[in-house]
């Protein structure tokens, strides 16, 4: 078995023609190694397309039309001074990407600079708290918790340390009125004012990449993502499989849910539980002329007045929040309900406020600053001044505050992007339906992720 420090270090002293030649021949034999000792990883590895790329990253998932390819540059991995161990890790980091399906759940956050930083943090903590071996300034959530000084667990999912890590942003540019785009002192390029240069954690897999993906090829992708993982999973003994930590093992056998709870159905009920009057109804009998077959019966009729608020510093795009909208639109051929629809992030601005019948067709957010969903509680006093049969609809991502205080009794329902175990809030008010169980929702964010 040749060793893979060696390989590294002929790399390094090779010609500029030979490394790309010594560069696929490291792959190799880590692969080869990793399907004796680590086969799951070993197994997906063998299965992607290698290129050889110029980037300033020695390694970097980069999209195309079909699928994601594994670009390597050759002088840059000559450069670092990795160990065997350590080289295998970096490829294991790098599969893990993948299965957790960072460069596309990621794509879109990644073109704003005030996120990018923020993206490559959270993304490459949630992977390195698997592997060991890690190369000096590996970012893990230890450090990542020593970066922003405040407490930080092991193992969450990326977008825990997300929705953190953008809080720790916010107040650190509060109070050192910082004017960067990248976050603290340039979160983006990787450094904070918190972060002792010299130590700042490397970028040693090049997230930017993750940018160019397309939308129209977002389906195709993730059909081939899903094919890959499938096929190191069923290749995979028993023991061998029993040995992965369980995130990874949730991760190669999703479950979903039998019945899960439909948003629509919700708004359906509490729509129809307000009356409002009798219409006629040819479905009925009349009850006064029960023989005059031409003339309608009757029934309640019901109505409701539905304050839709958009959270419009999250992660949803305009398509998405037209889809939903569009939805409501819908219903309303069935319930005649009034909808207004109120922009919402630290505040809850009035003006900006339209009925859904006159909403423009491409909308477009206005918003963008940090979100307090307290806000719109303290809205409802004055929006909905003693109106009965009203409904509340609040469309986030799930990243406020932990803590609310209603302050009027009406019906909520919370519509999350994310799945709910994100939700900040602890005991939120009404119902939190998370739209990652919706099939249509689904295929929207494929579409434009």
């Amino acid at each position: 078995m040749p060793s893979l420090t060696q390989d590294l270090s002929r790399l390094a002293a090779g010609a500029a023609t030979e490394r790309p030649l010594l560069a696929r021949q490291a792959y190799q034999d880590a692969v080869i190694y990793l399907l004796q000792t680590d086969p799951f990883y070993g197994r997906v590895l063998s299965r992607l397309t290698v290129e050889m790329g110029n980037g300033r990253s020695p390694l970097a998932l980069r999209p195309t039309a079909k699928d994601w390819r594994l670009q390597l540059n050759p002088t840059v991995i000559g450069q670092q001074a990795w160990t065997g161990a350590q080289w295998t890790a970096m490829l294991r980091h790098t599969v893990l990407h993948l299965l957790w399906r960072h460069p596309q759940r990621y794509a879109t956050a990644l073109k704003t600079p005030a996120q990018a930083g923020l993206v490559r943090w959270a993304t490459d903590a949630a992977v390195n708290d698997y592997l060991t071996d890690l190369p000096d300034r590996a970012l893990t959530s230890r450090k990542l918790g020593q970066l922003m000084g405040q407490p930080v667990e092991r193992r969450q999912d990326s977008a825990v340390y997300f929705r953190q890590l953008r809080a720790w942003q916010a107040q650190h540019q509060q109070s050192a009125k910082t004017q960067t785009t990248g976050g603290p002192n340039t979160l983006g390029a990787g450094t904070s004012t918190s972060v002792v240069p010299g130590n700042e954690p490397a970028d040693w897999d090049g997230h930017l990449a993750w940018r160019t993906a397309e939308t129209l090829s977002a389906a195709s992708r993730e059909q081939w993502r899903q094919q890959l993982f499938q096929q190191a999973a069923t290749s995979l003994t028993a023991k061998q499989r029993g040995t992965l930590p369980g995130a990874i093992q949730a991760a190669l056998t999703p479950t979903v849910a039998e019945h899960p709870l439909d948003w629509r159905q919700l708004l359906k009920r509490g729509l129809g539980q307000v009356p409002a009057g009798r219409q006629p109804a040819f479905g009925r009998f009349n009850r006064r002329q029960p023989a005059r077959m031409e003339l309608p019966g009757q029934v309640v009729a019901t109505w409701q007045q539905i304050s839709v608020f958009i959270d419009e510093s999250g992660s949803m795009g305009d398509r998405e929040i037209s889809y939903l909208l569009g939805q409501l639109t819908a219903l309303l051929a069935v319930y005649p309900a009034q909808v207004t629809v109120y922009p919402f992030d630290a505040v809850v601005d009035p003006q900006k406020r339209f009925s859904l019948e006159r909403r423009p067709q491409h909308l477009t957010r206005t918003g963008g600053g940090g979100t307090r969903f307290q806000a719109v509680f303290d809205a409802l006093p004055r929006l909905l001044p003693g109106i009965s049969g009203q409904l509340v609809l609040i469309l986030t991502d799930g990243y406020g505050e932990k803590d609310l205080q209603p302050t009027l009794p009406v019906p909520v329902i919370w519509l999350l992007t994310s799945p709910l175990a994100a939700f900040s809030v602890a005991q939120a008010p009404g119902t939190v339906v998370s739209l990652a169980d919706d099939p249509q929702w689904q295929a929207i964010r494929r579409q434009t992720i």
